[in-house]
């Protein structure tokens, strides 16, 4: 006969006391004393325990393009160390850290000290390199966020919690600068800051919550420039030094409150927000010339002031046991007080351009959404919903009104309990105010319409299915059509479509082996067309990329000691440019990129606390790109670049890993 488990007995232990004690009794029996009362198997892990991992990594043929966002940049060792770890004292005092890839630059690590019931704190450090190009000029940054949290359980209904996070960015980037009609490529230093802190108090009660915050965002930079040599011949005498504005100081304060509350009627749940913020900026001018004593303009700073405001309000009932209705009302309102400054401006830093008047951006948003399910019969839900934008914009701005609709049916077909397909389709329609030619910035074109504000028709569905052939085989399959047109565009954007398709089979056939097999595929096309001058036919250009993507593996555990994973994928994408200028067609090369990836993992398991890991991967990355193959001096004489080339990389990584488990921990069921 099998012994029941502990915890088995324990909870019908508790069941059957439950009962007893909602059941009439003749007479009343005192409560038990539990002052004596010894927990000797309850499932609360005290005492201390870790994790710990060290080893080495080996990478052959690693370069910038590898290492863009893990640090593995260079051939060579890397140490490969992790560690996790727990501590919970008698009284429930619990400390904990998790700490990964502690041998590179994408290190990132977490430490939590808390008391159930009373407090945590929660201390986090995350590092992400950005490895640019192999050229001359080291072009890499380093980001760093360091995020402090902490909460303070007052009493079971109301919590005070606060978060300090600091980021910063170091290292080299890249910009360019222009005289006229010549370019350079630059190095870009970095030195950014931004710290960031969040305070308030919440409260949760049985039909209710409430959640009161402030936030506050300071940035800094610490270059407020950047000059650069003109290395071409000046066209105008004096005009041999460029001059780029860094990214200007600013800090933003908000007040938040958000709440939910559950409705006594209809199954209906009420959802609020509320938020008041201002945005400063007053970074001081730079001179607008390079030129001989051309100084700063009048006003020595913007004096930027834009005060924000947010409401929400959302409602989600269920009125009938088959009918489910949701919907939301949203404003969102910027308004732009920064006082209105005339500036002189040159082009270029060449030509004297005129007096531009710095545009305000005040803007007032509506939007109305909502949606309905109905289960028709059990087979078939059908679903209707759509959505309602209103936007005011600010004197000065080149439209004063827009509006965008909406709307969209869903169907989802159940014929069998292991068939699910979903269909979905809807159009949308975007309106535009008339067009204020005397607001568009100075030397731009008057044809041109950008894209979030223009005019633009869309189409779009979907299809999506699910099926448990077998209790080990699973097949889902998803495709996606989207079409957008701006037909009142003169110029620049006409239409872009997407279309995507994807794929995935899995297969577990038992508890130690599993497959999958998983297949995408992408494709866009965007129109456009442009013009050289007043007097010229517009040109046309018709942009096609094509993606795809497949990948295999699979999990296998032949012996209690082992595991082993394996998993492929290969991901080309192809992009073609075909342009019509003055009646002749032209296209560009085709640019092409590759991706050839292969992990392999074996684990073993030497002991209960000890495990030897091995792992490789195999990566190859090709791409092409005629903006940059084989450009220099003798093939574009106006422009001087740093010698970037496409992302290309063929690299071999190999790991073995040590990895430790020691600790203890007692428990125990409450017991007589």
């Amino acid at each position: 006969m099998t012994r029941p488990k502990p915890l088995v007995v324990s909870l019908a232990l508790g069941a059957a006391l439950s009962l007893a004690g909602a059941m009439p009794s003749a007479a009343a029996d005192p409560p038990p004393d539990t002052s004596a009362w010894k927990c000797t198997q309850c499932p609360f892990f005290t005492g201390y325990a870790t994790d710990t991992q060290a080893g080495v990594l080996y990478a052959s043929g690693a370069n910038a393009a590898y290492g863009r966002y893990n640090g593995i940049d260079h051939t060579g060792a890397y140490v490969d160390a992790a560690a996790s770890g727990e501590a919970r004292s008698e009284d429930g005092t619990d400390a904990a850290y998790d700490l990964d890839r502690l041998g590179l630059a994408s290190r990132d690590g977490a430490v939590n000290v808390g008391r159930p019931g009373q407090y945590d704190v929660r201390l986090s450090y995350d590092g992400q390199p950005n490895r640019l190009y192999g050229t001359p000029f080291r072009l890499e940054s380093e980001r760093r966020t360091v995020d402090l949290l902490a909460r303070y359980f007052v009493t079971s209904a109301w919590t005070l919690f606060g978060e300090y996070q600091r980021q910063e960015q170091s290292g080299t980037g890249l910009t360019s600068g222009a005289f006229l009609t010549e370019a350079v490529q630059l190095p870009l230093p970095l030195s950014y800051v931004t710290n960031s802190l969040e305070a308030g108090a919440a409260w949760a009660g049985r039909r209710a919550n409430l959640r009161i915050s402030y936030n506050g965002s300071w940035f800094s930079d610490g270059n407020d420039a950047l000059a650069f040599a003109n290395p071409y011949a000046p066209i105008v005498p004096g005009s041999t030094e460029g001059q780029l504005a860094d990214p200007p100081g600013n800090h933003l304060q908000q007040f938040t409150a958000a709440g939910t509350l559950e409705l006594p009627w209809l199954g209906a749940t009420l959802t609020s927000t509320a938020s008041l913020g201002t945005l400063r900026q007053d970074q001081a001018f730079l001179p607008v010339s390079t030129l001989a004593g051309v100084t700063v303009p009048g006003q020595t700073a913007l004096d930027g002031d834009v005060h924000l405001s947010h409401y929400a309000l959302g409602l989600a009932a269920r009125p009938l046991t088959k009918l489910a209705v949701r919907g939301n009302a949203v404003y969102d309102g910027r308004d732009d007080k920064t006082p209105v400054l005339a500036v002189p401006y040159i082009v270029t830093d060449t030509f004297p351009g005129g007096t531009a008047v710095t545009p305000r951006y005040s803007e007032d948003r509506v939007r109305l959404d909502g949606g309905a399910d109905y289960s028709w019969v059990r087979w078939l839900r059908i679903g209707v919903g759509g959505k309602f934008d209103d936007n005011h914009y600010g004197p000065g701005q080149v439209y004063t009104n827009t509006q965008e609709t909406e709307s969209w049916g869903r169907a989802t077909l159940l014929p069998i309990d292991s068939l699910s397909i979903a269909f979905k389709a809807g159009n949308g329609l975007r309106k535009v105010s008339s067009f204020d030619a005397a607001a568009v910035p100075p030397q731009e074109s008057l044809l041109v319409r950008d894209y979030n504000y223009a005019p633009r028709d869309r189409t779009f569905s979907s299809l999506t299915g699910t099926w448990a052939i077998t209790s080990t085989l699973a097949w889902t399959i998803q495709g996606a059509l989207a079409k957008d047109d701006f037909r009142s565009s003169p110029l620049g954007l006409q239409s872009d479509h997407e279309q995507r398709a994807s794929s995935t089979f899995a297969w577990t056939p038992r508890e130690t082996l599993s497959a999958y097999v998983d297949f995408g595929y992408q494709r866009l096309f965007a129109l456009e067309n442009g013009s050289t001058g007043a007097l010229t036919t517009p040109w046309l250009a018709a942009q096609t990329e094509r993606f795809w993507n497949l990948a295999i593996g699979g999990r296998w555990v032949p012996q209690e000691r082992w595991t082993v994973s394996l998993d492929y994928l290969v991901a080309p994408s192809y992009s073609d440019t075909d342009t019509t200028t003055g009646g002749l067609q032209q296209a560009f090369p085709q640019n092409f990129t590759k991706l050839d990836s292969t992990r392999l993992d074996v684990l073993y398991r030497w002991t209960p606390a000890l495990q030897l890991r091995v792992h490789y991967t195999r990566e190859t990355y090709h791409s092409n790109d005629w903006a940059q193959d084989a450009v220099g001096p003798t093939t574009v004489p106006n422009y001087l670049a740093l010698g970037l080339q496409p992302y290309r990389d063929n690299v071999n990584v190999v790991g073995l890993t040590l990895r430790y488990r020691f600790g203890r921990s007692t428990g125990s069921a409450a017991a007589p």
